[in-house]
């Protein structure tokens, strides 16, 4: 008898296993369309609530409007995201050429760059003047390498340029995707959450905490980490912009992604500029750019993204930062969300367990004092 339930419980979980392989199979090509897709719906979804609140269920067509409200946020937030992405895009690919092939025309009319006697003599001298020696740059190999490097990657990005043109109408596809599971995100997204609640086989409690620190990540990562970096993007740009920087929009995009570097961040990015600025214009300008991109961008980045995390990521910045790094390793641009999620949900996972072990073991040693007490109640009996 035992032996013959031993079976269907080995027949049973073989079945599960060959299910569930089926099911990531099934899902796998649509998995960026599903993670972009809750990712979307958990930063609207308290708007969207908001605005349902506001009808009335009493009220004939209902319903319809309920249907109504979740196609425009399904529709209205791809396009208030994906448009300005799309311009920056090709703004961004066209500003890298011309950066590249101004780069190497400067690296052809100055073959002498790296000479004591060449445009860079004036720095020289004030390494000069203020006592520093440094080792002489006459190095026959650094323009060439220079030119090689910038030519590889301007035709690296022309090639991505186009493989992305050829790949429009996947990436349409996509989106049409996304906007099909949104839609019924908003109407049944409670109940979709449910759904796979019950599914897995985890405590009800367990689950709740993991489900509630799953949105909190994805809030904070939104607020703390990609709003701030957006911010500093913004700012970088505008002050680049006034201060005549070529190239202003691909170093502030390089600056986005260098805020998310603990402690240096965006200044890996604007202090070199400033330094340029001083000695390709006047001292005074560069000095000027530098104190106003360290109070716009890196200062009140201290302040902003402290008050919009709140402490509610209790990961160190520096571990947050290499789940980033081997996120988009790992997963591409979805490990700017994973990586971080996997970590934190790591360590979440880890204090669980940690906890049922403190537990475990505090039940086994008042279950042992229960039972010692009993023994010596019998033997004073």
């Amino acid at each position: 008898m035992n032996t013959k339930k031993t079976v269907q419980n080995i027949f049973i979980f073989a079945l599960l296993i060959l299910f569930l392989v089926a099911c990531i199979a099934m899902v796998h090509p649509f998995f960026t369309i599903l993670l972009w897709t809750i990712f979307l719906y958990i930063i609207f979804r308290p708007v969207h609530e908001l605005c349902v609140k506001k009808l009335n269920p009493e009220r004939r067509m209902y319903k319809f409007k309920k249907n109504l409200l979740a196609g425009v946020f399904s529709i209205g937030i791809l396009i208030l995201i994906i448009t300005p992405v799309i311009f920056i895009g090709f703004l961004l690919v066209q500003e890298f050429i011309n950066f590249t092939q101004q780069a190497l025309q400067f690296l052809k009319d100055n073959p002498n760059l790296f000479t004591v006697d060449g445009p860079l003599s004036s720095f020289y001298l004030f390494i000069d003047r203020i006592g520093l020696n440094i080792p002489n740059l006459e190095i026959p190999d650094i323009h060439s390498y220079l030119m090689q490097l910038l030519q590889t990657y301007s035709s690296k990005v022309l090639s991505i340029g186009t493989s992305i043109v050829s790949k429009t109408g996947n990436f349409i596809i996509s989106l049409l995707f996304v906007v099909f599971a949104l839609y019924f995100c908003f109407l049944d997204g409670q109940y979709l959450g449910s759904v796979v609640k019950q599914a897995l086989p985890v405590k009800p409690s367990y689950m709740k905490v993991l489900t509630e620190k799953f949105t909190t990540i994805t809030k904070n990562l939104f607020s703390g980490y990609i709003l701030v970096a957006l911010y500093q993007g913004v700012v970088s740009f505008i002050i680049m912009l006034c201060f005549g920087v070529k190239g202003a929009l691909l170093f502030s995009v390089l600056l986005m992604f260098c805020s998310f570097i603990p402690i240096v961040g965006a200044s890996i990015v604007w202090l070199p500029i400033g330094i340029a600025l001083c000695f390709t214009t006047t001292p005074l300008k560069g000095i000027l750019f530098i104190v106003i991109c360290g109070f716009c961008v890196s200062v009140l980045d201290n302040f902003l993204r402290p008050f919009l995390l709140k402490d509610r990521i209790n990961v160190h910045p520096l571990i947050i930062f290499f789940a980033i790094l081997g996120g988009l390793k790992v997963f591409g641009m979805n490990g700017l969300i994973l990586g971080p999620l996997t970590v934190i949900l790591f360590f979440t996972v880890l204090n669980m367990l940690l906890n049922t072990k403190d537990d475990n073991s505090q039940n086994a040693l008042s279950d042992n004092s229960a039972s010692a007490d009993n023994n010596e109640s019998e033997e004073d009996d």
